[in-house]
């Protein structure tokens, strides 16, 4: 009897679920019941010795409040256990812009006589430009201001020019030498400064790190999903000279924009823009839920807000009944959905349509 107490009372401080004839006569209970009953016990110890334990996200507390609540996305739940992300976390995306600078707003009044598509992608309209399929990874440097930016600005040099020019421009020459634009690697501004400083000083290209592709390769080494154990990186001091064995001098590489503008908060515009001018540049309140981001529309359900981060945005659509807005990450092809992701569309979720920003080529 007193085994069989025993047995119960961990039963009940463990919230096993058991039949009821396990624990009803503890006198009689039977040798079988009682290996039953061990063997249950053990199961769940077994299950509670895996609990990840992380720096949230990365745990499965956090992780079961997400499945809880998450309808319309899923989020990743093969993470590694012991996750200690500080350095990535820590990161500045966008912040307050010290200048006041605004560029000039474009409006197209007439986008609600005409017909736009239900869904778009940037990268089946214009198949032969190159950049629409790259996926930067910013490593532990808060750069995604400048990463989204040139990601736009290659994407729409090769629209406007019919597919002639595939380049990647240097994201590392907006963090080094534009003043107004932001503070390397502890963050930028989305007002237009970029686009902007690409109208008035040009860019050069610049590829992958360590890469020797174009003028000025990304200099930072990638932080792989899920963050851990990342180094911080120093802002690049500006520099007006190629890599050692580029094709061409600085000055000659460079490549520049025509006018620099940012879109309306109205989502029927920004799709406008996009399909006829190519991806844009966008911010939004970054959560911790949106690291464990897999696959379907995301929509912030739980977590604490970490900060603000830029993406470009190549395209729409609709899935499960949810608008989407399909977006560019630079966190790497091993985030989300291979780089990719779906944020909802048109209720400026997260302030992601209240900040676009955009500019055409001079080509």
């Amino acid at each position: 009897m007193i085994i069989s107490n025993y047995i119960c009372s961990i039963l009940q401080r463990d919230k096993i679920v058991v039949p009821p004839v396990i624990c009803q006569d503890r006198k009689e209970m039977k040798p079988i019941l009682i290996v039953w009953a061990l063997s249950a016990i053990y199961i769940a110890d077994a299950v509670s010795s895996t609990e990840r334990h992380g720096q949230d996200p990365f745990n499965d507390d956090f992780l079961r409040r997400v499945l809880a609540r998450a309808r319309s996305w899923k989020p990743d739940i093969n993470f590694a256990s012991n996750v200690q992300y500080h350095t990535f976390r820590s990161l500045k995306g966008i912040g307050q812009s010290r200048t006041g600078f605004k560029v000039p707003v474009k409006h197209y009044e007439y986008v609600y006589d005409i017909e736009i598509p239900d869904s778009f992608d940037a990268r089946e309209h214009w198949p032969n430009c190159d950049s629409l399929r790259e996926i930067r990874n910013q490593g532990t440097c808060g750069s995604c201001w400048a990463v989204a930016a040139a990601s736009v600005m290659s994407d729409r040099v090769c629209i406007h020019s019919n597919g002639t020019i595939n380049v990647a421009l240097a994201a590392e020459d907006l963090m080094g030498c534009c003043v107004d634009c932001g503070n390397g690697c502890n963050g930028g501004f989305l007002d237009g400064t970029s686009f902007q400083y690409w109208v008035d000083a040009g860019l050069v290209s610049g590829g992958a790190y360590n890469s020797t592709d174009g003028c000025k390769p990304y200099p930072f080494k990638p932080c792989e999903y899920p963050f851990n154990q990342c180094h911080p990186e120093q802002s690049p001091k500006c520099s007006h000279h190629c890599q050692d064995g580029a094709d061409r001098r600085y000055s000659k590489d460079k490549l520049y924009g025509q006018v620099a503008y940012g879109v309306p908060r109205d989502e029927r515009m920004i799709r406008y823009e996009i399909m006829t001018n190519g991806p844009v540049e966008a911010g939004f309140d970054v959560y911790e839920d949106v690291l464990l981001y897999k696959s379907g529309v995301y929509r912030h359900v739980y977590g604490e807000q970490i900060g603000k981060h830029a993406v470009r945005i190549i395209g729409w659509g609709r899935e499960g009944g949810y608008p989407y807005w399909l977006i560019t990450n630079s966190y790497g092809e091993d985030w989300g959905d291979h780089g990719y992701f779906k944020f909802i569309r048109g209720s400026n979720h997260l302030g992601i349509e209240s900040n676009v920003i955009a500019g055409l080529p001079k080509v």
